[in-house]
């Protein structure tokens, strides 16, 4: 489960009017180890998520600046403030885990895959499908002897690449905790 503290154009790093926020299903699989450093594969279903975004409020069009694009209400919709849902897959990632403390390991990790949308997001002419990174740290405690909690942040750049017709892209900060169970 994640939420954003801060969401920005990923062009331009402008802040917009946005949130982001998922609830995720992760499965790994420890691959190899070096030394006290071990290595997996990471993967990540978001069943659900949750946005909110509009233009920057320097992009929008004013009457002083360009007057019949400010009177045009098709465009004045692209960059309004709308809220919405969306699915995504990220297959592709990885994750390194290191004992730092008794029970305590930390988390390097990242995950790539894609996601749809009900609508253009973040805004303009974007798309409703983009591509997804987010590269991520956490801190992690073993919780008896098959569980763990983790907490951590992540950067989730979201970009359809430019395939449509703008890529203005949506970099959020989130904030994530997740509960992870050990097979046996």
């Amino acid at each position: 489960m994640s939420d954003a503290v801060s969401t920005r154009t990923a062009s331009n790093n402008e802040r917009i009017d946005g949130d982001f926020s998922t609830v995720a299903v992760q499965a790994g699989k420890p691959l190899f180890r070096w030394r006290t450093v071990t290595f997996g594969w990471l993967a990540e279903a978001l069943p659900v998520v949750r946005w909110q975004s509009g233009a920057p409020p320097e992009r929008v069009r004013n009457a002083l600046a360009d007057p019949a694009e400010a009177s045009n209400p098709e465009r004045l919709a692209r960059y309004a403030v709308r809220r919405g849902f969306g699915v995504g897959l990220a297959p592709f990632g990885a994750e390194a885990s290191m004992p730092v403390a008794g029970r305590t390991t930390l988390l390097l990790n990242v995950t790539a895959g894609a996601a749809w949308f009900n609508q253009v997001v973040p805004y303009g002419k974007a798309t409703q499908a983009n591509f997804t990174v987010a590269p991520g740290v956490g801190v992690e405690r073993s919780v008896g002897s098959g569980a763990a909690l983790a907490v951590g942040y992540a950067l989730h750049h979201l970009s359809n690449a430019s395939m449509g017709g703008a890529n203005p892209g949506m970099n959020s900060h989130l904030l994530f905790m997740r509960w992870m169970r050990r097979a046996p």
